[in-house]
Protein backbone atom coordinates (compact mmCIF):
# COMPACT_ATOMS: atom_id res chain seq x y z
CA UNK A 1 0.00 0.00 0.00
CA UNK A 2 1.09 2.92 -1.01
CA UNK A 3 1.38 5.90 1.81
CA UNK A 4 0.27 9.40 0.39
CA UNK A 5 1.72 12.09 2.34
CA UNK A 6 0.51 16.18 2.43
CA UNK A 7 2.46 19.16 2.46
CA UNK A 8 1.56 21.09 5.70
CA UNK A 9 4.03 24.36 5.14
CA UNK A 10 6.20 25.42 2.98
CA UNK A 11 8.63 27.68 4.47
CA UNK A 12 12.17 29.40 2.95
CA UNK A 13 14.64 27.74 5.07
CA UNK A 14 18.20 28.50 6.31
CA UNK A 15 21.28 25.64 6.17
CA UNK A 16 21.48 25.68 9.70
CA UNK A 17 17.70 25.73 10.54
CA UNK A 18 17.83 22.48 8.03
CA UNK A 19 20.70 21.41 9.94
CA UNK A 20 18.66 22.35 13.62
CA UNK A 21 15.35 20.35 11.81
CA UNK A 22 17.15 17.28 10.92
CA UNK A 23 18.86 16.56 13.82
CA UNK A 24 15.85 16.88 15.72
CA UNK A 25 14.02 14.66 13.56
CA UNK A 26 17.53 12.15 13.64
CA UNK A 27 17.00 11.90 17.65
CA UNK A 28 13.30 10.74 16.67
CA UNK A 29 13.75 7.93 13.98
CA UNK A 30 16.28 7.05 11.43
CA UNK A 31 16.97 9.54 8.75
CA UNK A 32 16.46 8.53 5.31
CA UNK A 33 19.29 8.66 2.53
CA UNK A 34 18.33 11.89 1.08
CA UNK A 35 18.00 13.30 4.58
CA UNK A 36 21.41 11.89 5.94
CA UNK A 37 22.87 13.52 2.45
CA UNK A 38 21.38 17.05 3.23
CA UNK A 39 21.95 17.00 7.40
CA UNK A 40 25.52 16.10 6.24
CA UNK A 41 25.70 19.12 3.49
CA UNK A 42 24.10 21.56 6.11
CA UNK A 43 26.21 20.44 8.89
CA UNK A 44 29.19 21.21 6.64
CA UNK A 45 28.53 24.66 4.89
CA UNK A 46 26.57 26.29 8.00
CA UNK A 47 28.61 29.49 9.03
CA UNK A 48 26.28 29.85 12.24
CA UNK A 49 24.46 28.02 15.02
CA UNK A 50 20.58 27.70 14.56
CA UNK A 51 19.64 30.60 17.11
CA UNK A 52 21.96 33.07 15.44
CA UNK A 53 21.31 32.34 11.78
CA UNK A 54 17.53 33.08 13.09
CA UNK A 55 18.00 36.30 14.40
CA UNK A 56 19.94 37.37 11.85
CA UNK A 57 17.75 36.41 8.86
CA UNK A 58 15.20 38.03 10.96
CA UNK A 59 17.12 41.43 11.51
CA UNK A 60 18.52 41.51 7.52
CA UNK A 61 14.64 41.33 6.72
CA UNK A 62 13.54 43.79 9.70
CA UNK A 63 16.24 46.23 10.04
CA UNK A 64 17.75 46.21 6.22
CA UNK A 65 14.45 45.77 4.30
CA UNK A 66 15.60 42.56 2.93
CA UNK A 67 13.40 39.93 1.56
CA UNK A 68 13.31 36.72 3.38
CA UNK A 69 14.88 35.03 0.62
CA UNK A 70 17.99 37.60 0.23
CA UNK A 71 18.28 37.30 3.97
CA UNK A 72 18.68 33.33 3.83
CA UNK A 73 21.16 33.41 1.15
CA UNK A 74 23.10 35.75 3.07
CA UNK A 75 23.24 33.68 6.55
CA UNK A 76 24.29 30.44 3.84
CA UNK A 77 27.29 32.69 2.28
CA UNK A 78 27.80 35.06 5.04
CA UNK A 79 30.04 37.36 2.51
CA UNK A 80 32.80 39.24 3.75
CA UNK A 81 33.24 41.91 1.05
CA UNK A 82 30.97 44.61 -0.54
CA UNK A 83 31.24 42.82 -3.64
CA UNK A 84 29.80 39.47 -2.67
CA UNK A 85 27.09 40.93 -1.10
CA UNK A 86 25.73 43.12 -4.07
CA UNK A 87 26.13 39.74 -6.19
CA UNK A 88 23.67 38.05 -3.56
CA UNK A 89 21.27 40.97 -3.78
CA UNK A 90 21.21 41.86 -7.31
CA UNK A 91 18.06 40.22 -7.65
CA UNK A 92 16.93 42.14 -4.90
CA UNK A 93 14.65 44.82 -7.16
CA UNK A 94 16.74 47.52 -6.12
CA UNK A 95 20.11 48.72 -5.81
CA UNK A 96 21.66 49.60 -2.68
CA UNK A 97 24.23 52.28 -1.78
CA UNK A 98 27.50 51.26 -0.51
CA UNK A 99 27.03 52.64 2.86
CA UNK A 100 24.15 50.42 3.20
CA UNK A 101 25.74 47.55 1.94
CA UNK A 102 28.76 48.46 4.43
CA UNK A 103 25.63 48.44 7.04
CA UNK A 104 24.78 45.07 6.31
CA UNK A 105 28.16 43.72 6.49
CA UNK A 106 28.92 45.39 9.90
CA UNK A 107 25.64 43.29 10.89
CA UNK A 108 27.24 40.25 9.63
CA UNK A 109 30.15 40.93 11.19
CA UNK A 110 28.50 41.61 14.69
CA UNK A 111 27.33 37.85 14.09
CA UNK A 112 30.37 36.29 13.47
CA UNK A 113 31.64 38.20 16.65
CA UNK A 114 29.26 36.03 18.32
CA UNK A 115 29.98 33.08 17.08
CA UNK A 116 33.84 33.75 18.18
CA UNK A 117 32.85 34.46 21.92
CA UNK A 118 30.41 31.71 21.80
CA UNK A 119 32.76 28.90 21.26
Amino acid sequence: MLLMRRIIEVRELSLPEVKAILEKLSKEKELNYIQKLTLDYASKFSKLPHDLAVKLKEELVKQHGLSTFAAIQIVNIMPGTIEELRTILAKEGRVFTTDELQEILNTLKKYYQIEETSQ
